[in-house]
């Protein structure tokens, strides 16, 4: 019997795993196609955005979007970064977002990393309309940033 009373007292723990979300998220307003924004850029600010195989996404409610995707490495300041669509058709990648037309995710050694200063020669392209920071950690759909 005094075993089932200390059965009885066994804590529990809940195990909550979470998504990492180890990123830096900005939108950019463009009407530019993908492969000329990706363009523009490189020759603006000297980076060397090469274009990846279309990401294809599907999510739970069986929507599939095609994103159009280019990928930058930095290999002096050991950082990622990706420019995708933020459009597919009549669909959004994050359709809480729908006046963004690119998202620009920035991955890898962030510590060092100055988001204002990065952003702001993006603001001197003329084809950009608006950079802007997102925090991803608010978003309503953000495991769609999950991939």
């Amino acid at each position: 019997m005094n075993e089932v009373k200390q059965l009885c007292h066994v804590k529990k723990f809940l195990l909550d795993i979470g998504f990492d979300y180890d990123f830096i998220l900005y939108g950019i307003v463009s009407q530019e196609t993908p492969h000329r924004l990706a363009w523009i850029i490189n020759d603006s600010l000297q980076t060397n955005f090469i274009r990846e195989e279309d990401m294809t996404l599907t999510f739970d409610d069986a929507e599939s979007l095609l994103l159009s995707r280019f990928s930058y490495h930095d290999e002096l300041n050991r950082l990622d970064f990706d420019l995708f669509s933020n459009k597919y058709e009549t669909s959004f990648w994050l359709p809480e977002l729908k006046k963004i037309d690119y998202l620009l995710m920035v991955k890898g050694a962030l510590d060092s990393f100055k988001k204002r200063k990065f952003a702001e020669p993006f603001k001197h392209i003329q084809s950009i309309q608006i950079i802007t920071e997102i925090n991803h950690k608010k978003l309503k759909q953000k495991e769609r940033l999950i991939f």
